[in-house]
């Protein structure tokens, strides 16, 4: 097991999985700042993030991977502390991956936000694990699933007895673009407490025709039109991104895979 320990700042950093590869993500009691982490590799990976108390972090999660892989998360959160966890999930290969948010201390804040193109296979699990008072879960996945590509999605919101005070929230929209697809979305509310808010959204659907029409109306072809169709239903994650360099990053990243996708 590897620990690599963050304090205040602006951090990028590289994490290449070969067979079993364990990393503790720590970040120090009061610390604040944005961290761009890369994945690559294959194999499986297990990453926790330990957000110390009164934290104040912003993370960019950009897989890179085209090979099978398979990671689980352990995210912790202390007592007030803030995280924005943000995904690109947006690289071919076969890939599972499962997310868990435990907030240990009250008052903290979770916002966590993926952009996902599908070119080959996707299985996702994503909790929210409250076991804190006035813990806070906002959970957003927009994803589109290319022909022939597989997407599974498990999203979970649990708040156990006696967490009162405590608010989780899950949308999740999906596009269906060609054929041979299989997409699967399971969004999840486990509620043990009477004094919550919580709620959850889902919507899978097929590109909206009429929208199409009017794009080739003004001239487009349908793959151009299709194309910013894509990059309309994906660009809404980095606005909720609040550090600038990684919404650059990860903008340009949804750019690229775009229009590669319309080239394979």
């Amino acid at each position: 097991m590897s620990k690599i320990s963050f304090t205040s700042g602006s951090h990028k950093h590289l994490i290449e999985s070969t067979t079993d590869t364990t990393f503790t993500l720590e970040f120090n009691d009061k610390s604040s700042g944005s961290l761009f982490l890369e994945i690559d590799g294959e194999g499986t990976l297990d990453l926790i993030y330990d957000l110390g108390a009164y934290g104040n972090w912003s993370i960019l999660v950009m897989n890179r991977s085209s090979k099978s892989l398979t990671i689980t998360e352990d995210i912790r959160l202390h007592e007030f502390s803030k995280l924005s966890m943000n995904y690109g999930e947006l690289s071919y290969g076969s890939h599972i991956k499962n997310t868990v948010a435990n907030f240990l201390g009250h008052d903290s804040e979770l916002d966590l936000n993926s952009a996902i193109l599908s070119f080959d296979s996707i299985k996702w699990s994503i909790m929210a694990n409250h076991l804190a008072k006035r813990s806070k879960a906002n959970v957003n996945n927009q994803a589109i699933v290319l022909k022939n590509a597989h997407l599974d999605l498990d999203i979970i919101g649990k708040i156990e007895n006696g967490n009162s005070g405590s608010e989780t929230h899950q949308m999740t929209r999906i596009m269906n673009l060609g054929d041979g697809l299989k997409t699967i979305v399971h969004p999840q509310l486990l509620i043990e407490e009477n004094d919550v808010a919580a709620s959850h959204a889902a919507s899978v659907g097929q590109a909206n025709e009429e929208h199409i029409y009017y794009l080739q109306s003004r001239g487009l072809t349908r793959q151009e039109s299709l194309k910013l169709i894509v990059l309309g239903y994906l660009m809404p994650i980095v606005h909720l991104i609040p550090e600038q360099e990684s919404k650059d990053t990860l903008e340009k990243e949804i750019e690229s895979k775009v229009m590669e996708a319309w080239t394979i």
